[in-house]
């Protein structure tokens, strides 16, 4: 007897469980809620492979997840910084398929790049996604830089959700022998000019400015008994410009350096000007080729040789 019963209670689990897989889940027509996580500052060790940051991510949705995609893309000067206010947008089915996504097909507006990393997966994400900064070709963050994170959620259904944040890198500093290195290329300047405080700088990109200027000076005031070497960096327009040309750039540069100087040096900066000297190296030292469009910005930098 006690067998015929555990056998009738067997089957009517499997028959349960049979229902309950038959019977298709409802498309609640609206994507997946997403919450997201995203540390304040991001401080990489480049020479220690096992330092990670961690996102935390949540989601709120009654059916399953079928896909999800990351994408971490450097934040161009001008973009909105979103920061606390990032937000997410949701998309029925229909609507995803209509709306293509960046750099395919439909939207000729913009010239398709690749993405600095990309990851994605079938399912639900991992709660904690962790990155150790490297791009997908290998390449570290760039120090004291905005990179967007864009999480894309997709659930049986084809209902879209998509969070945009933004991971804000820390100054990275460089072991170089006795002596370390900062290089920075996130700092906005007009074009042709030194002036920080310009009208052509937008009142997001000043604000940016003053911000990494900040994240600067708590590291140069760390290593108080190191001279400083303030080098201005610019791109060149051409594999072979002009002396005039090479020359002007050495002039902008410089200048551009001593703006940063007196920046680091003034209000609660306190960064001591006697440390720092100016260098104009214009185009004579460029991180990459000038024609590369996609990361010819990174020529236009500036470097911090700290010296004991």
């Amino acid at each position: 007897m006690k067998k015929i019963l555990t056998l009738i209670a067997a089957v009517s689990i499997l028959t349960a469980v049979m229902a309950c897989k038959s019977t298709p889940a409802e498309n609640p027509n609206v994507g997946p809620g997403l919450a997201v996580e995203i540390p304040e500052l991001f401080s990489p060790d480049p020479d220690n492979p096992n330092d990670k940051m961690s996102i935390s991510i949540n989601i709120d949705h009654p059916v399953k997840i079928e896909e999800w995609t990351i994408q971490v893309n450097r934040r161009a000067a001008g973009q909105a910084r979103q920061g606390g206010e990032a937000g997410q947008r949701q998309q029925t089915g229909e609507q995803a398929q209509r709306q293509p996504r960046e750099g395919q097909e439909g939207e000729p507006r913009q010239r398709q790049r690749r993405a600095f990393f990309e990851e994605s997966g079938k399912g639900t994400p991992p709660k904690t996604w962790q990155w150790d900064g490297k791009g997908t070709n290998g390449e570290m963050v760039q120090s004291a830089t905005d990179y967007r994170f864009d999480l894309s959620v997709t659930d049986v259904f084809g209902n879209n959700a998509t969070y945009d944040g933004v991971i804000s890198v820390d100054v990275l500093v460089r072991r170089e022998g006795d002596n370390l290195r900062i290089i920075v290329p996130s700092i906005v300047f007009p074009g042709n000019s030194a002036d920080l405080n310009s009208a052509a700088i937008s009142d997001e990109d000043k604000a940016s400015n003053r911000r990494v200027i900040r994240l600067i000076a708590n590291v140069l005031n760390k290593f108080d008994g190191y001279a400083i070497t303030v080098e201005g960096h610019a791109n060149p327009s051409s594999a072979n410009p002009p002396d005039r040309e090479r020359a002007a750039d050495k002039t902008l540069s410089e200048a551009r350096a001593k703006a940063v100087i007196d920046a680091l040096s003034s209000g609660e900066n306190n960064t001591r000007k006697d440390r720092m000297t100016a260098v104009g190296m214009g185009i004579e030292r460029p991180a990459v080729a000038w024609d590369d469009e996609d990361e010819n910005w990174k020529n236009r930098r500036v470097e911090f040789l700290l010296v004991k």
